[in-house]
Protein backbone atom coordinates (compact mmCIF):
# COMPACT_ATOMS: atom_id res chain seq x y z
CA UNK A 1 0.00 0.00 0.00
CA UNK A 2 1.39 3.72 -1.08
CA UNK A 3 1.12 6.76 0.71
CA UNK A 4 -0.51 9.49 -1.66
CA UNK A 5 1.94 11.89 -2.61
CA UNK A 6 2.44 14.96 -0.34
CA UNK A 7 1.60 18.35 -1.23
CA UNK A 8 3.27 21.19 -0.07
CA UNK A 9 2.24 24.46 -1.30
CA UNK A 10 4.96 26.84 -3.19
CA UNK A 11 7.34 29.23 -1.93
CA UNK A 12 6.97 31.56 -4.82
CA UNK A 13 6.41 35.04 -4.07
CA UNK A 14 6.73 34.70 -0.12
CA UNK A 15 8.08 38.06 -0.20
CA UNK A 16 5.89 40.01 -1.40
CA UNK A 17 2.93 39.01 1.00
CA UNK A 18 3.49 41.60 3.78
CA UNK A 19 5.37 45.09 3.40
CA UNK A 20 8.18 43.57 5.86
CA UNK A 21 9.07 40.59 3.64
CA UNK A 22 9.93 43.38 0.80
CA UNK A 23 12.25 45.68 3.67
CA UNK A 24 13.94 42.67 4.62
CA UNK A 25 15.17 42.03 1.46
CA UNK A 26 15.68 45.50 0.53
CA UNK A 27 17.71 45.48 3.71
CA UNK A 28 19.86 42.18 2.79
CA UNK A 29 20.25 43.71 -1.34
CA UNK A 30 21.48 46.46 -0.21
CA UNK A 31 24.29 44.70 1.93
CA UNK A 32 25.22 43.14 -1.22
CA UNK A 33 25.53 46.63 -2.46
CA UNK A 34 27.58 47.95 0.36
CA UNK A 35 30.17 44.72 0.52
CA UNK A 36 30.50 45.52 -3.03
CA UNK A 37 31.53 49.25 -2.33
CA UNK A 38 33.67 47.67 0.70
CA UNK A 39 35.69 46.00 -2.34
CA UNK A 40 35.83 49.22 -4.78
CA UNK A 41 37.33 51.21 -1.74
CA UNK A 42 39.82 48.42 -0.89
CA UNK A 43 41.07 48.06 -4.79
CA UNK A 44 41.61 52.41 -4.31
CA UNK A 45 43.61 51.38 -0.91
CA UNK A 46 45.63 48.70 -2.99
CA UNK A 47 45.88 51.14 -5.71
CA UNK A 48 47.20 53.79 -3.07
CA UNK A 49 49.88 51.09 -1.78
CA UNK A 50 50.77 50.45 -5.74
CA UNK A 51 52.19 53.62 -6.31
CA UNK A 52 51.33 57.35 -7.72
CA UNK A 53 50.26 56.15 -11.15
CA UNK A 54 47.93 53.81 -9.74
CA UNK A 55 46.12 55.85 -7.58
CA UNK A 56 45.62 58.19 -9.87
CA UNK A 57 44.38 55.79 -12.71
CA UNK A 58 41.76 54.45 -9.84
CA UNK A 59 40.94 58.00 -9.24
CA UNK A 60 40.27 58.73 -12.96
CA UNK A 61 37.18 56.07 -12.97
CA UNK A 62 35.40 58.43 -10.31
CA UNK A 63 35.02 60.45 -13.63
CA UNK A 64 32.53 58.50 -15.27
CA UNK A 65 28.90 59.57 -14.11
CA UNK A 66 28.06 56.11 -13.59
CA UNK A 67 30.33 55.99 -10.17
CA UNK A 68 28.34 59.50 -8.71
CA UNK A 69 25.41 57.36 -9.18
CA UNK A 70 27.09 54.13 -6.98
CA UNK A 71 28.14 56.38 -4.82
CA UNK A 72 24.89 57.99 -3.91
CA UNK A 73 23.06 54.10 -3.81
CA UNK A 74 26.27 53.42 -1.13
CA UNK A 75 25.09 56.35 0.65
CA UNK A 76 21.53 55.41 0.57
CA UNK A 77 21.99 52.08 1.20
CA UNK A 78 24.43 52.92 4.47
CA UNK A 79 21.33 55.27 5.18
CA UNK A 80 18.86 52.93 5.34
CA UNK A 81 21.01 50.48 7.68
CA UNK A 82 21.92 52.91 10.24
CA UNK A 83 18.16 54.05 10.56
CA UNK A 84 16.95 50.02 10.54
CA UNK A 85 19.65 49.17 13.09
CA UNK A 86 18.83 51.86 15.43
CA UNK A 87 14.83 50.61 15.43
CA UNK A 88 16.08 46.79 15.86
CA UNK A 89 17.87 48.08 19.15
CA UNK A 90 15.46 48.01 21.23
CA UNK A 91 14.53 44.55 20.50
CA UNK A 92 17.72 43.38 21.10
CA UNK A 93 18.14 44.83 24.49
CA UNK A 94 16.54 43.04 27.67
CA UNK A 95 14.07 45.86 29.28
CA UNK A 96 16.29 48.60 30.82
CA UNK A 97 15.37 50.81 33.96
CA UNK A 98 16.29 54.12 35.27
CA UNK A 99 15.13 54.76 38.73
CA UNK A 100 12.72 51.82 38.87
CA UNK A 101 11.07 53.02 35.48
CA UNK A 102 11.24 50.95 32.29
CA UNK A 103 13.08 52.98 29.69
CA UNK A 104 10.80 53.40 26.72
CA UNK A 105 11.73 51.96 23.06
CA UNK A 106 11.36 55.37 21.99
CA UNK A 107 13.74 56.90 24.26
CA UNK A 108 16.30 53.71 23.13
CA UNK A 109 16.23 55.12 19.96
CA UNK A 110 16.75 58.67 20.58
CA UNK A 111 19.58 57.97 22.84
CA UNK A 112 21.24 55.73 20.04
CA UNK A 113 20.93 58.81 17.49
CA UNK A 114 22.07 61.23 20.03
CA UNK A 115 25.19 59.14 20.61
CA UNK A 116 25.83 58.74 17.14
CA UNK A 117 25.32 62.48 16.47
CA UNK A 118 27.71 63.12 19.44
CA UNK A 119 30.27 61.16 18.20
CA UNK A 120 30.11 61.68 14.62
CA UNK A 121 30.53 65.52 15.21
CA UNK A 122 33.27 64.20 17.80
CA UNK A 123 35.29 63.00 15.01
CA UNK A 124 34.80 65.19 12.50
CA UNK A 125 35.90 68.36 14.65
CA UNK A 126 39.28 66.04 15.49
CA UNK A 127 40.02 65.39 11.86
CA UNK A 128 39.41 68.95 11.07
CA UNK A 129 41.64 70.25 13.33
CA UNK A 130 38.77 71.75 15.55
CA UNK A 131 39.36 69.63 18.70
CA UNK A 132 43.30 69.16 20.22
Amino acid sequence: MSRPPVYRPSMRGWWQRHPAYRRYLLREGSSALLAAYALWLLAGLVSLAAGEAAYERWRELHGNPWVFGVHLAALLAALYHAVTWFRLLPLTLPALRWGGRRITDRTLVRGAWLTYVALSVGVWLYLLGGVR
